[in-house]
């Protein structure tokens, strides 16, 4: 194992029962919050009534932010950080999806911040202070929950950029596996390949080669969320399995699944950002056919060889690259992913512009000496299905 420093603040208050205790947990960070939220799922459901009561009921002065959308844009957060300021709140509350969670993350510390936003998600400086934040997550996948990131759309640039920081951790987070049994099965499948990725990436681009603890949680996880991602597509009323997804999901970006492996790169994630961050694909969509691109032309590697064998189990033998991407598309097929950008209604007259706003993220984080512009190209390309 490399040297590292594991911290993750945030309590997690997890079961069918947890929103039971949310009423005095909330109460801990004070009197005044803003209440943020999505474009009206938990108004269908009731969960939004069931907060307003319990804020009532506690005696929480709240404003409320609602209509944030997938794929939260600077715009809105503008918004949020102006409504934020003229409240003077102690403590902000998402409830939603990681696109909700971001937000609260990027207000928390945007709420003291007197510059260019911007400037904080490219790395120009890290924020040190933030309005503390609670989490009750509606939607498994991202791991905004219980991680210090916050992943954000500038609308004029058309790519996501992700900002980091220790006090971005949420002070609590309340999950309800019940609260997703509404949650569609396509959005379930986006959530799934979006926590696997993580895991993915983890495991393919680390310092770290040699075997080891923190590789052999990787190689679980993505075991176990293959078989429950599967099991919750399949039957969507399964509470088990979706209190399973969950879990995984939660630590497929937290800090136990980086401890001792080094620096690493998100690579795939690089040129995702430009995908859903300019066009109208889900978040899954984009890292589906990415993940199998890469998969495609590093056939051959050893890491790309163990994650055939490890994770996905196909025996060793002959022609294992061709029956390890066998493998890989059977699961798209099982969780309704697409396996190229064609199927999702995309034009390869974007592979260019795609290219350059990847390659500028990834100068960004300073990863710019790992790839080249022409391979960049090259998985855009496979991706497109050539």
């Amino acid at each position: 194992m490399q040297d590292f420093e594991f911290y993750l603040p945030t309590k997690i208050i997890f079961g069918r029962d947890s929103l039971k205790r949310f009423p005095k947990e909330i109460s801990s960070l004070g009197k005044k919050c803003l209440f943020l939220y999505g474009q009206g799922s938990i108004k269908r459901t009731g969960l939004y009534d069931r907060i307003v009561d319990i804020l009532k009921n506690t005696s929480i002065q709240f404003e409320e932010f609602g209509g944030i959308k997938s794929n939260p844009t600077l715009v809105q957060v503008r918004e949020a950080i102006q409504l934020a300021r003229s409240l003077k709140p102690d403590f902000l509350l998402a409830v939603g999806g990681g696109s909700v969670i971001d937000v609260g993350k990027a207000v928390a510390c945007g709420y003291y911040y007197q510059g260019n936003l911007w400037d904080l998600f490219e790395r120009k400086l890290v924020p040190d202070k933030a309005l503390p934040l609670a989490v009750i997550s509606t939607i498994a996948g991202t791991g905004s929950e219980i991680n210090n990131i916050s992943v954000i759309v500038n609308e004029l640039k058309r790519y996501k950029l992700s900002l980091r920081s220790p006090v971005l951790f949420p002070k609590f987070s309340f999950i309800d596996p019940s609260l997703t049994l509404t949650v569609p099965r396509e959005y379930v499948a986006y959530g799934v390949m979006d926590a696997f990725s993580h895991l993915f990436e983890f495991f393919m681009f680390r310092d770290l080669r040699q075997n080891n603890v923190t590789e052999d949680l990787l190689v679980l996880f993505m075991k176990d969320l293959i078989k429950w991602g599967v099991r919750t597509v399949e039957e969507p009323t399964d509470y088990y399995a979706r209190s399973q997804v969950h879990w995984i999901s939660l630590l497929a970006l937290s800090p136990l699944v980086r401890a001792g492996l080094g620096s690493y790169r998100f690579l795939l994630h690089s040129l995702e950002h430009p995908l859903s961050g300019g066009y109208p694909i889900a978040h899954g969509q984009g890292l589906a056919t990415l993940v199998r691109a890469y998969l495609r032309i590093n056939r051959a590697h050893e890491a790309v060889r163990s994650f055939f064998v490890r994770v996905l189990e196909v025996p060793l033998g002959p022609d294992l690259a061709k029956r390890g991407l066998k493998a890989y598309d059977s699961l798209l097929e099982r969780l309704s992913l697409p396996k190229t950008l064609r199927e999702v209604g995309l034009s390869e007259d974007v592979i260019h512009d795609l290219a350059e706003k990847a390659w500028e993220i990834l100068h960004l984080w300073k990863a710019e000496k790992d790839i080249n512009r022409e391979s960049l190209v090259k998985i855009y390309l496979e991706a497109f299905g050539h």
